[in-house]
């Protein structure tokens, strides 16, 4: 399911800078920034790179139903990074802004306004994640590279039940 939502924004994101920029090339994918050994992941050259920084149980929306295995309820936190070579600094500033616009115009998402999220999941809800400078250090050095322009959100509210959880993901050998 995180993978349906990161997808979902992510298709809607790089429509919204495209037509905002007239562009018809991918301009934000969904990939890790670096690959394990710290070297940066190919194809996110003068891109937006989105990828998942944490995943937490919202405590707001506990579900007090008494079952064996009762719904949870959990917060998805994203990072935008524009990567461009330090000649196109501006750039990525440039596309960070227009990140930020897209979720300023965009808060909301569901299976209505968003392909390929999930019917069970009523709203998700998009807000700027705050930061302290020694949490974002924490994040890049874990990330890899020096810090880029960057921005996070979380993303609210998606909702595991084991009751509405059944995909077939076929064989894994």
């Amino acid at each position: 399911m995180i993978d349906k939502v990161i997808h979902g924004i992510a298709k809607r994101a790089n429509e919204f800078i495209q037509n905002k920029l007239n562009l018809e090339e991918e301009i934000l994918v969904v990939r890790a920034l670096t690959d394990i050994n710290g070297k940066v992941s190919p194809g996110v050259e003068n891109k937006i790179c989105m990828f998942l920084i944490g995943i937490e149980e919202e405590k707001i929306v506990k579900n007090n139903k008494l079952s064996n295995n009762p719904a949870i309820y959990i917060n998805i936190n994203v990072m935008f990074a524009a990567y461009f070579p330090e000649s196109n600094y501006l750039n990525s500033l440039r596309f960070i802004s227009l990140v930020i616009d897209f979720f300023q115009n965009n808060p909301i998402f569901d299976f209505q306004n968003t392909e390929g999220l999930p019917v069970n999941i009523p709203k998700l809800h998009a807000e700027i994640l705050n930061m302290q400078i020694e949490e974002s250090m924490r994040i890049w050095g874990s990330v890899g590279p020096k810090y880029i322009p960057s921005c996070a959100y979380k993303i609210r509210q998606l909702v595991f039940d084991s009751g509405d959880f059944i995909e077939d993901i076929g064989f894994i050998s």
